[in-house]
C-alpha cells in the first residue's frame, strides 16, 4: 500500500535528475536510494553512522548543477581534472584533434584511432593551444 509523504523539493529535484540517468522513475530512485542505506546501515558502526550523519553526506545534484557555469564550478572542475593521473586530453585548436599532455609536460597533438592515441603532424591551425 503507498502512503503519500511530504519530500523537500530538493530532493525530489536530486531523484529525478539521478533517475533520468538511471532510467528510474522519482518514487523509484528514491526506494532505490532507500533501499541502499536500509542493506548498509547494519554494516557501519555506530559511531559511523554518526558521522555521515553530522557531515551530511555528499552536496546535493541540484546544488553542483547551480554552480556549475560559476567561477567556483569551474574551478572545481579543474581541480578535478588536474588530480586525475596522466595524460590529459583536451580540445586543440582543430577540429577533430585533441592535445594529449603527458606527466613530463609533453604535449602532442593527434587522435584516437581503434582507441589509441595518433600523433598527428601539427600544420597551421592544428596547434596545441595553451
Amino acid at each position: 500500500m503507498s502512503q503519500p509523504v511530504k519530500l523537500s523539493d530538493g530532493l525530489v529535484l536530486d531523484a529525478r535528475l539521478t533517475g533520468e540517468v538511471a532510467e528510474r522513475s522519482i518514487a523509484g530512485q528514491i526506494e532505490f536510494w532507500a533501499k541502499l542505506g536500509r542493506a548498509v546501515e547494519p554494516l557501519l558502526q555506530g559511531v559511523q553512522v554518526m558521522a555521515l550523519s553530522r557531515a551530511g553526506g555528499a552536496r546535493a545534484l541540484s546544488e553542483c548543477l547551480e554552480t556549475v557555469d560559476t567561477p567556483e564550478g569551474r574551478r572545481r572542475v579543474a581541480d578535478h581534472l588536474e588530480a586525475l593521473s596522466f595524460p590529459h586530453y583536451e580540445a586543440a585548436e582543430t577540429p577533430g584533434l585533441l592535445v594529449r599532455t603527458c606527466a613530463d609536460g609533453k604535449r602532442s597533438v593527434g587522435r584516437f584511432v581503434n582507441r589509441r592515441f595518433e600523433v598527428v603532424k601539427t600544420g597551421k591551425g592544428a596547434k596545441a593551444g595553451k
